[in-house]
């Protein structure tokens, strides 16, 4: 027994917002990996500067 949607346009709107997404994550990506680029430089900075301080350099 196969049963109908009630909203006809339900596969269309899926469709849609799938596409949205794709889109929003394509343009967004950039964005992210520039964002954990700089924040590992900044770990690694400051974890360099730790290891110098505790070796004792001022």
């Amino acid at each position: 027994m196969v049963t109908k949607s009630k909203n006809d346009f339900a596969f269309i709107w899926s469709i849609i917002g799938i596409l949205i997404a794709t889109l929003s994550i394509g343009y967004c990506f950039s964005h992210v990996i520039d964002l954990v680029n700089s924040g590992m430089g900044r770990s690694s900075q400051l974890i360099t500067q730790l290891m110098w301080s505790i070796k004792g350099g001022v």
